[in-house]
C-alpha cells in the first residue's frame, strides 16, 4: 500500500492504481516558430530548410557509387588492414597470454578498415565509366534482320 496526497487529501492505493490512472494535466508544448528544442523562449532554430539544403550538399558530395578499379583497392586494403591486424593481435596475444588482446586488436582493425572502405570517399572514384550516348531510335529506323533457317543434324 502506498500512502499520497491527492488534492491535499491522504488516501491509501495500490501501486497499480496509482500507475493505471490517467494523466490529467498536460504540459504545453514548445512552439516550432522559436525557442529551442526545450522551449526556451529567445533561442532560434535552425529553420527546417537549412538544415535539409545543408544535408543535401552533403550527400551529393559523398555520394556516388566506386568504379571498379575502386572496389579493388577497397578490397584490397579491408583484406590488408584485416591482416595485419590479426598478425599484430595473434603475436600481442601470444607475447601477453591474454587471448582477449588478440580479440580487440582484430576488432580495431575491422573498424578501421569498415571506415577507410565503407564510405564512398573519393579515391575510390578516380576512373568513371564512360557510357556510350543515348541513342534514340524510332521504329521506322529498325534494319530487318536476315536470319538464316537453322539446320538440324540427322
Amino acid at each position: 500500500m502506498r500512502v499520497e496526497t491527492i488534492c491535499g487529501v491522504h488516501s491509501a492505493q495500490s501501486r497499480w492504481q496509482t500507475y493505471a490512472q490517467p494523466r490529467t494535466e498536460r504540459r504545453p508544448r514548445p512552439s516550432r516558430q522559436s525557442g529551442s528544442a526545450l522551449g526556451a523562449p529567445g533561442v532560434r532554430r535552425t529553420p527546417r530548410g537549412a538544415s535539409d539544403a545543408l544535408w543535401m550538399l552533403l550527400w551529393k558530395r559523398s555520394s556516388g557509387h566506386p568504379d571498379y578499379k575502386g572496389q579493388k583497392l577497397a578490397e584490397q586494403i579491408f583484406q590488408g588492414i584485416i591482416l595485419v591486424s590479426a598478425v599484430i593481435g595473434f603475436i600481442y596475444g601470444y607475447i601477453t597470454e591474454q587471448f582477449g588482446w588478440t580479440v580487440y586488436i582484430v576488432m580495431v582493425g575491422f573498424a578501421l578498415s569498415c571506415l577507410l572502405t565503407l564510405p564512398p570517399w573519393p579515391m575510390y572514384r578516380r576512373s568513371p565509366l564512360k557510357w556510350l550516348p543515348v541513342q534514340e531510335s524510332g521504329p521506322e529506323d529498325k534494319k530487318p534482320v536476315d536470319r538464316k533457317p537453322k539446320r538440324h543434324p540427322k
